[in-house]
């Protein structure tokens, strides 16, 4: 069993790749946790142990990280588990993806996972990918070619910026509103929150299929589940997973 950890700057998400090439997500945690080794090693034998299976196991670790402060954590348990340790940007040759930017070397983890795995799935097309984390991402490839990315605030980290800087307004479970105003504050809020969010991932979206040979425009993230829906795009919550694998594969370690 290959582990496969995939660390955001909003959660750490676990999966499992079997001796069938199928992915199980099994664990999420927080990352703004701050896990002393010995919690961070029992939520994950806790969390295994759900789906019947132990550390022992585990024969690989493969990692993306945009949390360079936890890597070594990950790097200690394959080291102590005695099993190979490998991570995007370190260790992992990405040779199929071309990369059509300036720094390459300044391109996220994350990015770069995403973008290897619309590449398995769609070799000769063009895809736009939009990722909806801590950041939402709207990327651009064409046949295999990283174009360029648009960044910006995701939709939990506007809403926590909002909250936090207004006094007056309460925190809520925010959702979706078929409305253009608001007759109440929740409710506009929501307008402001959430259909402004779709708006701009629609226009962006529109603006780059003006760059693009019908795209695929594919949806992921943990705040994906928002908008998915809503739009006509292809949502794949364990797109991130399938880098990883696609990655390892051409690498020719699975």
């Amino acid at each position: 069993m290959k582990l496969l950890v995939d660390i955001g700057n909003t959660a750490m998400k676990f999966a499992i790749l079997n001796s069938s090439q199928e992915i199980t997500s099994f664990l999420t945690i927080s990352s703004r946790e701050l896990i002393a080794e010995k919690n961070f090693r029992q939520k994950i034998i806790t969390a295994l142990d759900k789906i019947k299976l132990t550390l022992t196991d585990l024969t690989l670790l493969c990692l993306s990280s945009v949390r360079p402060m936890w890597d070594d954590l990950f790097y200690q348990l394959a080291l102590d588990l005695q099993i190979p340790f490998y991570q995007v940007k370190k260790n992992l040759a990405i040779e199929r993806l071309a990369i059509d930017i300036p720094n390459p070397r300044n391109l996220g983890a994350d990015l770069i996972v995403g973008s290897y795995a619309t590449l398995d799935l769609y070799p000769n097309e063009d895809v736009i990918l939009v990722n909806m984390g801590t950041a939402t991402t709207i990327s651009l490839l064409k046949q295999g070619t990283l174009l360029g990315t648009i960044i910006m605030p995701g939709l939990e980290a506007a809403a926590e910026a909002l909250f936090n800087r207004a006094q007056l307004l309460q925190t809520f479970d925010y959702s979706y509103e078929d409305a253009i105003l608001g007759k109440n504050t929740k409710q506009a809020i929501n307008i402001g929150l959430v259909n402004g969010h779709l708006l701009t991932i629609t226009a962006f979206v529109e603006k780059l299929t003006t760059q693009a040979t019908t795209p695929k425009v594919m949806l992921t993230g943990g705040n994906a589940s928002y908008i998915t829906t809503l739009v006509p795009y292809q949502y794949d919550k364990n797109l991130l997973f399938k880098g990883l694998v696609a990655i390892l594969q051409d690498n020719k370690l699975i």
